[in-house]
């Protein structure tokens, strides 16, 4: 997770070193600190893959990772109102008069505001250079381990073949439908070669118990010549992979080491034979990897052979060209019940198990569905004797627990250690969600472009350009399970409109961001804000005390509130969160948002949806990094401010269901927006004369607005959409 903020911060240095480097001279020998700042951070880069492994166990490593993250938090800061500061004063010396009695003291005054913020920041910078200088040097002192990812990554026990039946609970259903599935096949109207089907499922849902129950069954022992079980595990090794055909196909030892050889082997000892090889664990996604050993068996076995895949991934099933694919689904509260109570309850009296057996229920249920889970809990439980104890497991945080520590969170990590550094942040964020929480995926997707987790290459992009990435970081992440209940659009299943995170993985998010994300649950009597970067509060019996944060707030980047009050929301709680990109005030009750809000230089992202606003101070207008602004169903809003036009990164604003009656003619100067909802909105009579200026406009959503009950003016106003419509990929305007 520090690889992804280092990340966005060697981005900004590298743009900044190479497009300002006139105003970094000027900045009273800044440029020396900022190549020093980007020299060192590519240092302890390199062992940044190291230091996140061991920090998870060994506490002054995990102290020294802090470290750098709150480092690389301060220096964004730092770097995001240097440019925001140097873009506002450039807009102000195209904006000053060319002319007129006090124009010859308009450049003497930008020159002095300029030495005075280039002052400031240069300051700020070299004291963060003089900060990381020191957290350099202690990087030494713990030895890392400049090794390759692949020599350090955290390997899983290989599987066997082998299974105990009687320890299996809930699979019966899933294991007798893959059964059939295979001795139905017959492939002698199908493409040459084996057939491939894949068994798909999160880290810990049971796809090897699956595969073990399937490869023992007698019926396929009986209906296939050759059986053989490969455990592949993360690295896909050709050799290894090859050899242990080889072996468990003539059932003796190889010394062959030339893939080709193996390879030629493989086809001599499964010719004219059905065969079923199982693949299990299978991560890579590269095609090259796989196509050797595809082609190989395209050329072998007769028809009905199989090639049996588990992956954690639909990506990797799909690259494998499977036929098929089985998602395994979690198992129901009781089977896991059953499986909890089969091992926590071993060698107790049937007395005993009675008066826990209330308790345990509901500690399996905890584990909601998840094997894996429910076997390290009832492991656990085991050498638990008494309810006191059994109600303690029961109370604490799953992820406080030692046992679940080691035995299920590695299990965890693994699908984690897959990701890109980009994939882990825009994940680990999702803790700052509550538990159970629906996602809305379009606005997580313009949450993580608020965070700047959405970088192009070169550190910029277009907002459209971030936004595909945005969607296509989040299909990679659902791919691998690690959002679950995915509500599609009702026309176009490709497009997913909600979803949740299982309890296990939202507990193994909140593992790995202890110190970042916080979200306040509405049962929590104290509330404990230490150095988090991302609050979720949600409504609580007990009142927010707003001085009671005002004080804390100062680091946070997110700011999630549920209907809180205007005597909560103060200009002093406003005025406190200086480093926030997100604000999310859904459903609060205050009427207008403190002048404050325009303070906030960095806020990029505002959802107001169901607040009582009834307009926005000027001094929104001032955010000029504003990116998104939500105001679903503000039933109370009827206006914008008129110099909305100033928001130049503006690209999204969502007035659905609200009863706005005009939009300023400022709008039409956002040369950045793409998506403008009027959904709903019944008091809208007019689009401004303008609106055709909106070249980038990707989406105008007008159903059910007032506009389209009287067809002639719609119509016209269609004129002035027509050079909107020439750029414009999708205007939706009501029902096809």
């Amino acid at each position: 997770m520090a690889d992804a903020i280092i990340s966005i911060v060697m981005d900004q240095l590298s743009i900044i070193i190479k497009d300002q480097a006139q105003e970094l001279r000027a900045a009273l020998g800044v440029e020396k600190e900022i190549k020093h700042l980007q020299s060192k951070l590519n240092k302890i880069r390199a062992v940044l893959d190291d230091a996140e492994r061991r920090s998870f166990k060994e506490k002054g490593v995990k102290l020294w990772v802090e470290e750098i993250q709150d480092l690389c938090y301060d220096v964004e800061d730092v770097l995001d109102q240097w440019n925001t500061r140097t873009r506002r004063q450039q807009m102000e010396v195209a904006a000053a008069p060319a002319a007129g009695s006090c124009s010859s003291f308009l450049p003497s005054c930008f020159h002095f505001k300029r030495i005075v913020m280039y002052r400031d920041i240069a300051k700020k910078i070299k004291e963060l250079d003089s900060r990381l200088d020191r957290i350099t040097k202690e990087k030494d002192q713990f030895r890392f381990d400049h090794a390759s990812v692949e020599r350090t990554q955290t390997k899983r026990v290989s599987s066997v073949s082998f299974v105990d039946e009687s320890e299996i609970q809930g699979r019966e259903s899933d294991a007798s439908a893959l059964i059939s599935k295979l001795l139905e096949i017959n492939n002698n109207n199908g493409p040459p070669g084996p057939v491939v089907i894949s068994i798909v499922g999160a880290g810990g849902i049971g796809k090897t118990t699956l595969a073990q129950l399937v490869y023992g069954d007698e019926q396929i022992k009986a209906h296939f010549d050759e059986r053989v079980w490969v455990c592949v595990s993360d690295t896909f090794d050709e050799i290894k992979i090859a050899k242990a055909i080889v072996e468990s196909t003539t059932k003796s030892s190889t010394d062959l080491f030339q893939l080709q050889m193996l390879l030629e082997k493989i086809q001599t000892t499964l010719s004219q034979k059905r065969f079923l090889l199982v693949l299990d664990d299978v991560w890579t996604e590269e095609n090259a990897k796989w196509a050797p050993f595809k082609n190989c068996l395209l050329k072998v076995g007769v028809p009905g052979s199989i090639i049996l895949v588990t992956s954690r991934s639909e990506r990797v099933a799909r690259m494998m060209g499977s036929v098929h694919l089985h998602p395994v689904q979690l198992i129901s509260d009781s089977d896991a019940w059953l499986l909890l109570s089969r091992i926590a309850f071993s060698e107790r009296t049937e007395e005993v198990s009675k008066k826990l057996k209330e308790i345990g229920q509901k500690i399996a249920q905890k584990c909601k569905g998840l094997p894996l889970a429910v076997t390290v809990m009832g492991s656990l439980l085991r050498y638990k004797h008494t309810e006191e104890e059994w109600q303690h497991v029961f109370d604490s945080k799953i992820w406080e627990m030692e046992e679940v520590e080691t035995d299920l969170f590695p299990h965890l990590y693994l699908s984690y250690d897959d990701l890109t550094p980009q994939m882990k942040r825009c994940f680990s964020y999702c803790a700052v969600f509550p538990k159970d929480y629906e996602i809305h995926v379009e606005d997580l997707i313009r949450i993580w472009m608020a965070q700047g987790y959405l970088t192009t290459k070169n550190g910029r992009g277009d907002q459209n350009q971030m936004e595909l990435k945005g969607w296509d970081v989040f299909r990679n992440l659902a791919m691998r399970s690690f959002f679950q209940d995915l509500k599609k659009h009702g026309r176009d299943s490709n497009i997913i409109i909600y979803c949740k995170m299982h309890d296990i993985v939202h507990d193994f998010a909140e593992f790995i961001t202890k110190n970042e994300c916080y979200s306040i649950s509405p049962h929590e009597d104290e509330v404990k804000l230490e150095n988090h970067r991302h609050l979720s509060w949600q409504k609580t019996g007990k009142p927010l005390d707003p001085a009671s944060i005002c004080d804390v707030v100062g680091k946070l980047r997110s700011f999630f509130a549920k209907y809180l009050s205007q005597e909560q929301l103060t200009p002093n709680m406003f005025n406190a969160l200086k480093s926030v990109r997100v604000l999310g005030l859904y459903g609060c009750k205050l009427s207008e948002l403190p002048k404050e809000i325009g303070n906030l230089i960095h806020l990029r992202y505002i959802n107001l949806k169901r607040s009582k606003v009834k307009e926005l101070p000027d001094s929104i207008c001032s955010l000029d990094n504003l990116q998104t602004l939500n105001l679903e169903r503000c039933e109370c809003l009827s206006r914008l401010p008129e110099r909305i036009g100033n928001l130049c990164h503006l690209s999204k604003i969502d007035l659905s269901y609200t009863i706005v009656e005009e939009l300023p003619d400022s709008i039409c100067s956002l040369d950045n927006l793409q998506t403008l909802n009027l959904r709903g909105c019944g008091c809208l009579s007019r689009l401004p004369q303008r609106i055709g200026n909106l070249r980038h406009l990707i989406k105008i959503d007008l159903h059910r607005s007032k506009i389209l009950k009287d067809v002639s003016v719609f119509l016209d106003y269609l004129k002035g959409l027509e050079i909107c419509v020439t750029y414009a990929r999708l205007i939706y305007v009501g029902p096809k």
